[in-house]
C-alpha cells in the first residue's frame, strides 16, 4: 500500500493535506468516453459529426472566421492551440471550433468546465466496449450513501456532466502536473481530491479515505478538532449537495494516481453547517 492524501476544494475552505493509509483495488479509469466518429463542436455546444477522416481546411472552408482545436491539447492558462489546416481530423476525437478572436486568450477553468459539459452531450451512449461512469463509480455511492445516511442526509445522484468535468480536470493534472492536487479555486462546483502513491485506487477506498475525517468534525460548534482538517468529510455529507461526478487518472512515471469528485450544489459554504 502507498501513501494517500486528501484535499477538499479550495472554493470555500482552505485546502489541506492529510496523510494516511493507501489502498489498491480494481482499476479505476477516467469517466470521459471517446466518440466513434469525429465531433466538431462550436463554443455554443452545436455539433457537426464526420464519419471519415477529413482535412481541417475542409471544415474551416465553411467557417472562415474560426480555427480548430483538438480537445485533448487544451490546458488551463494557455491559448487553445490551432490544428494545422492540412492536418486530418481523426475519428475518436472532439475538436472545438474556436473564433479567431479568441486565439490569443488563455483558457480559463470556468470555460474549460463549460466546454466539458457541452462536449459530454456529443458522446455516444455506452455500449459493451465503452466505459459507463455511473457503473464504474457505483461503489462510491454505497459508501457515500452510508456516510450520508448516518447523519440523516439523502443519497447523491450521479451526474454525467460532473463526471465529464472531473475527467477533463484529472487528465490535465496527469498531463501537465504529474497527478499533483488540482487548484479548484475557480470551480463553480464543490470538490474533493485524493492523491495516492499507487497507480490504482478502487472507488470504495477513495470514499473510505475521505470519511476517515468524520472523527475530526464537531457538529455542535461546526469546527474541526484541534489542527485537524475535516472539510473533505463535510463535503461528502453536505445536505444541499445533490449530485456528484468523479474521475481518476494514473501517472505511471510518478507511480501515483489522482481522483477528483465534483459536487453540485457545492458544499463547505462559510457560515453554514453540513447537515
Amino acid at each position: 500500500m502507498g501513501a494517500c492524501a486528501s484535499s477538499p476544494s479550495a472554493k470555500t475552505t482552505a485546502a489541506s493535506v492529510n496523510k494516511g493509509g493507501g489502498g489498491g483495488g480494481a482499476p479505476a479509469s477516467e469517466s470521459f468516453r471517446r466518440p466513434s466518429s469525429i465531433m466538431v463542436m462550436d463554443m455554443l455546444g452545436r455539433i457537426n459529426e464526420y464519419k471519415q477522416p477529413i482535412p481541417a481546411r475542409n471544415v474551416l472552408s465553411e467557417n472562415p472566421h474560426f480555427y480548430l482545436c483538438n480537445s485533448e491539447t487544451v490546458h488551463i492558462g494557455t491559448c487553445m492551440p490551432r490544428v494545422p489546416d492540412e492536418e486530418e481530423l481523426l475519428p475518436g476525437r472532439i475538436y472545438f471550433l474556436v473564433p479567431l478572436s479568441h486565439s490569443d486568450s488563455p483558457l480559463s477553468l470556468p470555460l474549460l468546465c463549460d466546454l466539458a459539459v457541452k462536449a459530454g452531450s456529443a458522446l455516444p451512449n455506452p455500449n459493451n466496449n465503452s466505459y459507463n461512469g455511473c457503473i464504474m463509480w457505483f461503489p462510491i455511492f454505497m459508501d457515500v450513501k452510508t456516510a450520508r445516511a448516518e447523519v440523516g442526509v439523502e443519497a447523491l445522484s450521479w451526474s454525467e456532466k460532473l463526471g465529464n468535468v472531473s475527467s477533463l480536470m484529472v487528465r490535465y493534472q496527469r498531463n501537465k502536473k504529474g497527478c499533483e492536487f488540482a487548484n479548484l479555486t475557480a470551480s463553480r462546483y464543490g470538490g474533493n481530491q485524493l492523491w495516492a502513491g499507487v497507480t490504482e485506487v478502487a472507488p470504495r477506498v477513495v470514499v473510505e479515505e475521505w470519511v476517515k475525517e468524520k472523527k475530526f468534525y464537531v457538529r455542535e460548534n461546526n469546527t474541526c478538532v484541534g489542527k485537524h482538517e475535516c472539510g473533505v468529510y463535510t463535503q461528502v455529507v453536505w445536505r444541499n449537495s445533490t449530485e456528484v461526478g468523479c474521475a481518476q487518472a494514473v501517472c505511471v512515471k510518478e507511480q501515483a494516481s489522482l481522483t477528483i469528485c465534483f459536487y453540485d450544489p457545492p458544499g463547505n459554504v462559510i457560515g453554514e453547517i453540513p447537515y
